[in-house]
């Protein structure tokens, strides 16, 4: 990685995802991070993400500083993504189709780590009878406690609730809870895995689904969530319960939307808008978390919700801080560009 930063300090950065306490920034400055999008790996596609960068600020006034892509198996040449991007699009590895085994061995993940991907996605979500604690997992597990790789928002379960009926959901709860169950037992024998689960694990449809997310949490010290896709389903819990969860997690809940592009669809069947067509979907997400107006909700806006209004410090942990601390390369991207001097990013956090 070439810059300012000497090696030492970068590997540190790395390394420890240091987060500086003393900047001081309004909801304008702050650096947002995406964690959880499906962005493809094409360079069109990254540069109209760029594109919609911009037109984030432009309409919205908003810095939306850094994406990470979930959904390609293969990333860029890693080198050429820094050079073009300056680190504003980060890349994870992925697999979609676990009922055939982890696609990745053990040392694979550890020549991926070394090209800088930020960490391993995997969906056994719309797999019934896919068991993630399957013993064959057990090694690819390990590894990533060994070498700090992030489990960057897997996908373990589908929502479960009285919303409707897809064919990927549960429309019942055994299955639903047998895959929770089988995802606690990896959490429990993998103590040390650092965690981001995609979409509050699901645990996000009902005032009792949340208790069982404080119990997740409570237990599993490296266990983190990401908010994609959830403001579709939280009206179903109560509006001053959710706004008292997310305080008291705010070190452990990620912003990220599930934005997806165009090669996505075969995924999830349907047609998208450009990426740079977006903005409307940043700004849902951003009323709902920084405000208390009354916004629409559900799967087709059936609902109503009154936005959290969640406070300053809340919103930094959940927009760019929690990221800079689990994710590698995150601070250090971050100073490069300029919002933090090296000396606050090298100092400001605690090694996860």
């Amino acid at each position: 990685m070439s810059g300012p930063l000497t090696s030492a300090l970068w590997i540190a950065l790395s390394l420890a995802g240091a987060a500086p306490a003393e900047k001081t920034f309004t909801l304008a400055t702050m650096p947002r991070i995406d964690v959880h999008t499906h962005i493809g790996n094409s360079w069109e596609i990254l540069d109209d993400v760029m594109a919609l960068r911009q037109a984030i600020q432009d309409q919205l006034h908003v810095d939306l500083a850094m994406w990470f892509s979930l959904g390609s198996a293969e990333p860029p040449d890693m080198a050429e993504l820094r050079k073009r991007y300056q680190g504003r699009i980060q890349f994870c590895i992925s697999d979609y189709k676990i009922q055939d085994g982890l696609r990745f061995s053990p040392q694979e993940l550890v020549d991926w780590q070394k090209q800088g991907v930020m960490g391993f996605k995997f969906y056994p979500g719309w797999q019934p009878g896919v068991q993630i604690d399957q013993p064959a997992f057990a090694a690819t597990f390990a590894k990533m406690e060994e070498i700090g790789m992030v489990a960057a928002s897997p996908h373990v379960t589908n929502p479960c609730g009285t919303f409707g009926r897809r064919t990927e959901w549960f429309a019942e709860p055994v299955e639903f809870w047998r895959q929770q169950r089988a995802w606690e037992n990896v959490l429990k024998k993998h103590p040390r895995l650092v965690v981001v689960n995609a979409h509050m694990l699901w645990l996000c449809y009902s005032d009792e689904q949340l208790d069982c997310l404080r119990y997740m949490l409570k237990t599993y010290p490296h266990l983190h969530v990401d908010l994609a896709t959830t403001p579709v389903f939280l009206h179903a819990i109560g509006r001053e319960n959710l706004r008292d969860f997310m305080i008291e997690y705010a070190d452990r809940i990620l912003f990220g939307t599930d934005m997806a592009s165009q090669w996505f669809v075969p995924v999830l069947d349907k047609k998208l808008p450009k990426i740079r067509d977006k903005v409307p979907q940043y700004q849902r997400y951003f009323e709902f978390l920084e405000t208390d107006k009354e916004l629409p909700s559900g799967i087709q806006d059936e609902q109503k919700m009154r936005g959290l209004a969640l406070p300053l410090d809340v919103l930094e942990k959940i927009y760019f801080r929690n990221a800079m601390r689990v994710y590698p390369h995150v601070a250090g991207a971050l100073t490069q560009l300029g919002y933090f001097a090296a000396a606050d990013a090298a100092t400001g956090g605690a090694a996860r």
